[in-house]
């Protein structure tokens, strides 16, 4: 029950694909500015979405790019022997804006790699590299300064280069409601189907900000605070919940099966401002909640186990807009 409750949180972005980072807002400029007449490219003026030059705060523009590594330190199974650690890579940035008068057309990529090590002999996670890549399209519509209603689909690709599952996809609309400058709230709906699971669950987002140095928020599988020290520093804290799952190609340890690895993260920040827009960023925190499940290709528990608690670190520079 927790497990299904956490993953409708980690869902539950309605613009944007699970990432840190990965949100639709991530694209917007924060500059209140009339919608140009006529086709256009480029990141558009949403009024629903302002930070950068914004008199509501001081923080600097959500980032439309980014590049990170984490590292999630060693620990042990519950019930396996051993332990288990990885590396991850991530990239993150904007492929289209397409805008026509107050419709805006957005597609991003995001890209995940993982490598994990561990010491158990009976773990049937693989210890060749996992990746993930997805391709988040949004269509946006501005109804006026108050309003925005969109809708996205997310084609994506998880395994080992030597399978997929080809045919994972998920989507999701919504509609947003700016009450003041200072709270925003979208609602909506969000689906998924992916090896042969289908899923469905409501979703919310919002951004509040009781001063012009801080924000609170929650953006899908994510939800913290953010306080601006300076114009080039800025902290925050965050939790967030990642749920990935890999197709894996049958090998010596067991059959062609899926690997999926949760966990929550609750993580303390710092970004510094490099040059201009670039940003620099180091992350600490600590995983808990963390599972392995490994399925076959008909649903079946070949595995299961807890993870326990455990350090992480991470480091990532960031374009913010």
């Amino acid at each position: 029950m927790l497990k299904a409750l956490l993953t409708s949180l980690a869902t539950a972005s309605i613009t944007s694909s699970s990432l840190v980072a990965g949100s639709i807002t991530d694209l917007t400029t924060t500059e209140s500015s009339p919608a140009p007449e006529g086709l256009s490219f480029g990141a558009p003026h949403l009024e629903f979405f302002t930070r950068s030059q914004s008199t509501t705060t001081n923080l600097p523009g959500y980032a439309v790019g980014f590049a990170s590594y984490q590292k999630q330190f060693s620990a042990d199974f519950d019930s396996l022997d051993g332990d288990i650690e990885s590396d991850e890579f991530s990239l993150f940035g904007p492929v289209l804006a397409l805008n026509y008068n107050d419709w805006h057309l957005l597609s991003f990529f995001y890209y995940t790699q993982t490598k994990f090590e561990t010491s158990s002999a009976t773990s049937l996670v693989p210890d060749s590299t996992l990746h993930s890549f997805s391709l988040p399209i949004a269509i946006l519509k501005e109804h006026g300064d108050d309003w925005i209603s969109g809708a996205f689909v997310m084609p994506s690709w998880n395994g080992d280069f030597d399978a997929s599952n080809n045919d994972a996809i998920a989507a999701g609309a919504g509609v947003g409601y700016v009450f003041n400058p200072d709270f925003r709230f979208l609602v909506g709906a969000y689906y998924s189907h992916n090896y042969g699971k289908d899923f469905f669950i409501p979703a919310i987002q919002l951004i509040y900000r009781p001063c012009t140095d801080v924000e609170a928020y929650i953006l899908g599988p994510i939800a913290g605070v953010s306080y601006s020290i300076n114009d080039d520093w800025f902290v925050g804290t965050s939790v967030r919940f990642s749920s990935p799952t890999w197709k894996v190609e049958a090998d010596d340890a067991g059959p062609e099966r899926t690997v999926n690895v949760s966990r929550i993260n609750l993580a303390l920040r710092t970004e510094h401002r490099i040059y201009k827009n670039i940003w620099g960023t180091l992350d600490i925190g600590y995983s808990f909640g963390r599972e392995l499940e490994v399925e076959d290709m008909g649903n079946h528990e070949l595995q299961k186990s807890d993870i326990n608690a455990g350090p992480f670190a991470g480091i990532g520079v960031s374009y913010r807009f």
